[in-house]
């Protein structure tokens, strides 16, 4: 089997790009994120402003201007330092995030991030597919195939319910981004840099504002995000929005679900009129690796015909898999010890705030370089940064 470091070296260039060059934003970042000579903490700087700005996903943006992200990080210098090593990082990034996010106060959301010129710059083809399914393998082993196509990948977030003292487990679905969706039809799905991965838990962030911060309409919330979250999608010039929001027919929706909103008036216009139980899209949300991404297309398949996708598992149910992703399964203590180990084994103390670091480092690696880094690439980076900064504080897309 081939290792990462070879897969990289396989990946063929994006002639495409040559005549479709990427955006000020995505050229912003990825003075950062490229840079050699940039820490890990001015990467993940770097990351939340962009996720804060520019990624359509409103849970993303919300995740990262309140530091609800976990962010791990991989580029050339540990691909360098071979696959064993990259499991064991990814495991034990893995791990860090669930263990940080039991009590309320922690992190709803995994991103894996992988840098590298060569991957930035990548053709979509199936070189990129096999790279970005190997490095999955090495994180993320449970997956399922799917009757429409592709597979879908997924993990378990825990949370303590402070009222009954029980853990719940939520089920999370891993997400696949890619530099190469710039400009691409699948524009939503781009990511400055390289390739990432995501695992979000809407149902655990849900929970955590009832159980934690006292929201009494949890599911109107979430509903209200995740309808906000297609209506930004992107309108391509040529093929249009890869996924969209459906009109209410007659003032009712497609599924017969109780409407999750006190006043419908008062919706934001972008939402208004729409359905809150199904949406449509050319590429399946809860899909992993999409193969449709890598199969030499400029344009979405319309041949079958759009996918009709779900809000309604929002409302959550009293079994099954709607449970599993929005009101969580009751575990005890042991089942949780068993897949994050028993408080004794745990490596790392959760930040309090963000860590400043004191020399440049690998990103992820840990490893001390150079304390000084030349002048020219200090101030590339820190004019960057500059901007990253203020698309955090920016306002939101609602």
């Amino acid at each position: 089997m081939a290792s990462t470091q070879e897969l990289l070296k396989s990946l063929d260039a994006d002639t495409w790009r040559q005549s479709n060059p990427f955006p000020q934003d995505i050229k912003v970042a990825c003075e950062v994120l490229l840079n050699p000579y940039s820490r890990y903490d001015e990467r993940c700087v770097a990351i939340s402003g962009w996720l804060a700005k520019h990624q359509p996903c409103v849970f993303g943006q919300v995740a990262a201007r309140t530091d609800g992200l976990f962010i791990s990080i991989i580029d050339e210098r540990d691909i360098a330092r071979g696959d064993e090593f990259l499991r064991e990082k990814l495991i034990g990034d893995r791990r860090s995030w669930k263990q940080w996010s039991l009590d309320g106060k922690g992190r709803h959301g995994f991103l894996l991030v992988v840098l590298s010129p060569d991957l930035h710059y990548a053709f979509p083809n199936q070189s990129m597919k096999r790279f970005a399914e190997h490095v999955r393998q090495l994180f993320s082993g449970d997956s399922k195939a799917d009757a429409a196509g592709n597979d879908m990948a997924y993990d378990w977030l825990y949370l303590r319910n402070p009222n009954s003292e029980l853990y719940h487990k939520f089920r999370v679905i891993l997400d696949f981004f890619a530099s190469a969706g710039d400009g691409r039809w699948w524009h939503d799905h781009r990511f400055p840099g390289g390739i990432a991965f995501t695992f979000n838990s809407l149902g655990h962030m849900t929970r955590t504002r009832e159980w934690y911060e006292k929201n009494t309409t949890p599911v109107e919330w979430a509903t209200r995000m995740a309808m906000l979250t297609i209506s930004n999608a992107h309108q391509h010039p040529v093929y249009g929005k890869a996924t969209w929001l459906l009109d209410l027919e007659k003032g009712l929706p497609f599924k017969a679900v109780k409407c999750p909103f006190a006043n419908l008036e008062t919706l934001p216009s972008k939402i208004k009129g729409k359905d809150w139980t199904t949406y449509q899209g050319f590429h399946h949300t809860d899909h992993s690796i999409r193969g449709e991404f890598f199969d030499g297309r400029e344009k979405p398949d319309r041949v079958r015909g759009a996918y009709l996708l779900d809000f309604s598992y929002i409302a959550g149910g009293a079994d099954g898999e709607n449970k599993e992703l929005m009101d969580g399964v009751a575990v005890d203590e042991k089942f949780v010890d068993c897949d994050l180990g028993s408080v004794d084994s745990w490596r790392f103390a959760k930040p309090a705030k963000p860590i400043e670091e004191e020399t440049p480092i690998g990103a992820g690696s840990g490893t001390s370089r150079q304390h000084v880094r030349p002048a020219e690439e200090d101030a590339k980076i820190n004019a960057a940064l500059a901007e990253c900064k203020k698309w955090l504080e920016s306002d939101m897309s609602l």
